[in-house]
């Protein structure tokens, strides 16, 4: 017959102190103490860029290239198949980063946006929060934009990447470049309070590699943060899958499925490397990552991009240019494994974000557009805090309105610039994915509760109106146009 035996009390509490400093010392040794923990959550923002819906493996992956990372990355918190943005780079990156449609920012692709804005990384910089941007900013104006509208004059304390877009590697090795007489691009470097400065030209090769440059500096920045016990912002906007798409050398040539696989084998890397550093630094459950693409798939050949199911490219507002990849862990706080057809705008990170952090940040000087999805996304709540979209084109005129499961179009256009009358067509996305059969005859309830929508808008323009394109700095909106 067995005994039973009692450990006596000094004992057992040396035994309990031998086995806690055991735990201890197998922790990693960068993780945070219990302390740092009840913190404000750190966010890691992944922006890819003209990365269609069919390029990755759970979205279908038309192409049939190895997206492992991001895959399992999905399946970890909740992936969007309904998340949407706004129509091309300049103008979706002002609505990412100002919680605004980016008709009110003003954003306009020479310009970007005014100093006005209130970008994420401005209203977190109060709260203690570091905040960097390696990759693409692509927000400042094209001629003016150092020392005036770079990301250190936005909320970021660095920065490192391209202050344009990704086509401009290109320009060394167009006809007629002469390094004598005409300026090449360059990938920059800077911080808060001091002007940036180059590091190297931006061309054929050193475009294959900014993304890995990118995620590395990223990784460093992560770890000298969580040393530290400061909470962090870390926007990273990689350059892939934009023309150019020329992938770094460790997987040109390795997928067999042409350069966007390629491409998308090395996002899908260096997707892997964040996420590996996140979990060996302890932080999961301290960090929300969120993993988009600034606009639908890439249009231009030989570089043309899938948009799956959808139809259309980005640069129009067919769901293939507008429906994106969307997904968001919070380990701990969003439930795992969580798929959702609801409306998500990319306005609605900002509020949300605000929500994450407990603290009032989002600005009340100006009419905001994107809504609290936290308790959507956390499943306290069964549907999305909205039930439509507007989409808009270069002219800032409403082109589209998504409301529920339909899609009115003012001016339908498949390919940019290229109208197909009759102009005004209604669609059921659910039934008609592909926007291909007009029903707006058999259901006119459908657009006259949809003229309403962009009705509501307009009037709340006339009260606060748009910032101008182009409108310079410093900027300050008409006397009577602000919220009290």
């Amino acid at each position: 017959m067995a005994t039973s035996y009692t450990i006596p009390p000094r004992r057992l509490s040396a035994w309990f102190a031998c086995v806690f400093a055991l735990l201890c010392a197998m922790q990693p040794a960068t993780e945070v103490s219990a302390a740092a923990r009840k913190r404000q959550p750190n966010i890691v923002l992944i922006l890819t860029d003209n990365l269609g819906w069919g390029e990755i493996g759970v979205y279908g992956g038309v192409r049939g290239a190895p997206t492992p990372r991001i895959d399992q990355f999905a399946s970890q918190g909740m992936r969007l198949n309904n998340f949407n943005v706004e129509y091309s780079c300049v103008v979706s990156r002002a609505a990412l980063l100002t919680g605004r449609y980016a008709v009110r920012t003003g954003a306009a692709q020479p310009t970007g946006i005014t100093l006005w804005e209130v970008t994420l990384a401005e209203a977190l910089k109060p709260l203690g929060y570091a905040t960097a941007h390696y990759g693409k900013w692509h927000l400042g104006g094209e001629k003016d934009w150092r020392g005036k509208r770079e990301p250190t004059n936005q909320g970021f304390d660095e920065w490192f990447g391209i202050a344009q877009t990704s086509n401009e590697a290109q320009t060394t090795t167009m006809p007629g470049f002469d390094p004598a007489k005409d300026e090449a691009p360059y990938i920059w470097e800077g911080k808060a309070g001091e002007p940036a400065s180059k590091v190297k030209v931006f061309d054929l090769e050193s475009r294959r590699t900014l993304d890995r440059e990118a995620t590395q500096r990223s990784v460093a920045f992560m770890e000298r943060n969580t040393r530290a016990g400061t909470p962090f912002f870390l926007y990273l906007p990689l350059t892939q899958i934009h023309f150019p798409t020329l992938t770094h050398p460790d997987f040109a040539g390795k997928t067999g499925a042409g350069d966007i696989g390629d491409a998308m084998a090395d996002v899908d890397y260096n997707t892997g490397l964040v996420l590996d550093s996140i979990r060996k630094l302890g932080i999961e459950r301290d960090t929300i990552v969120i993993w988009i693409s600034d606009n639908g798939a890439e249009a231009r050949r030989p570089w043309r991009g899938t948009a799956g199911p959808w139809t259309g490219f980005y640069n129009t507002v067919m769901e293939g240019g507008v429906r994106t990849p969307g997904m968001i862990r919070w380990t701990g706080r969003i439930p795992a494994g969580q798929v959702s057809n609801e409306i998500v705008h990319e306005l609605d990170l900002f509020p949300t974000l605000a929500a994450a952090v407990g603290a009032d940040i989002v600005p009340k000087d100006r009419p905001i557009d994107g809504v609290n999805q936290l308790p959507f996304l956390e499943g306290r709540t069964a549907r999305s805090a909205r039930d439509n979209v507007l989409f808009w084109t270069t002219n800032t005129l409403v082109r589209a309105v998504k409301w529920r499961d339909w899609k009115l179009h003012y001016e339908f256009q498949v390919e940019r610039g290229v109208s197909i009358p009759p102009a005004l067509r209604l669609f059921n996305l659910r039934s008609d994915p592909k926007e291909e059969t007009d029903v707006k005859d058999f259901n006119p309830g459908v657009k006259i509760h949809i003229d309403g929508i962009v009705a509501d808008f307009m009037a709340s323009t006339q009260r606060f109106p748009n910032v101008p394109q182009g409108a310079p700095d410093p900027y300050l909106p008409p006397a009577g146009a602000v919220l009290r």
